[in-house]
């Protein structure tokens, strides 16, 4: 993975990425963050991408 993830559009805490065998997922490491989680997607470059989505960029 050559993209790093942003903060967390909601709390501004690190992310980090989820392996669940054949599924990734990007996470917000604030355990009371509203958001926490993305769905979960085939590709590492696939959650990243959509943890990185801003409106309006």
């Amino acid at each position: 993975m050559s993209e790093k993830l942003k903060p967390c559009p909601f709390c501004g805490s690190e992310a980090f990425l989820i392996n669940e065998g054949k599924f990734w997922a990007a996470d917000c490491e604030n355990i009371d963050c509203i958001i926490r989680r993305t769905r979960y997607y085939i590709t590492e470059q696939e959650a990243v991408e959509a943890w990185n989505r801003r409106v309006g960029e």
